[in-house]
């Protein structure tokens, strides 16, 4: 690609869009031997019962049970379980596909994700490498490497937010490879 090549962003959920279900009920929420339904009727009554933001509510949720049960959740679990992900059929060549077609028409292709999900399961799935950047939940971590509480939680609102900051960078792009143009200079990737 060349600095004047056009740029494009494909923006991803995780869950239902290219995994067929939450990815904490492969391993995570079973790891805990809890049924995933009743997992996520209890965070629900307890986000609504605290006016709670419902993602706050199963991230507090999970550290609760790792506490209770003396089962410590640690980043290196977290990718280590996103591993096991279940991703629909054709997810894991996509990304490769779609990028050789871009390219095949001058076209510079970036994937993000944009995700509820937990930022961490997402970097250990088989698919994590093919994303310039994942913007997804995630917590705060001990010394020790343990989830202490949420750090940050993406919610259907805020994923907007994401969405504009990605708009804007590639319009702050745009603007300086048409000023660069414009004076003559080759224009330095942003």
């Amino acid at each position: 690609m060349t600095e004047n090549s056009p740029r494009m962003a494909i923006c991803y959920d995780f869950d239902k869009t290219l995994s067929p279900d939450d990815m904490q009920t492969f391993t995570l929420i079973p790891s805990f031997g809890i049924d995933k339904d009743k997992f996520w009727a209890e965070t629900d009554a307890f986000a609504r019962e605290n006016s709670m933001e419902s993602n706050l509510s199963w991230m507090f949720m999970l550290v609760r049970y790792s506490r209770f049960l003396g089962k410590s959740l640690k980043r290196e679990y977290f990718r280590a379980i996103g591993a096991q992900v279940e991703l629909y059929r054709g997810v894991t060549d996509w990304f490769t596909r779609t990028t050789a077609y871009a390219a095949q028409r001058g076209i510079e292709l970036e994937h993000y994700i944009i995700s509820s999900g937990l930022k961490e399961i997402i970097e250990g799935s088989a698919i994590a490498k093919n994303f310039k950047r994942i913007y997804a939940s995630s917590y705060l971590y001990t010394t020790d490497g343990v989830a202490e509480w949420p750090a940050q939680a993406i919610n259907y609102t805020n994923k907007t937010q994401f969405i504009s900051a990605l708009q804007k960078a590639f319009g702050g792009v745009r603007r300086a490879r048409k000023r660069q143009h414009a004076r003559g200079k080759p224009a330095h990737s942003v």
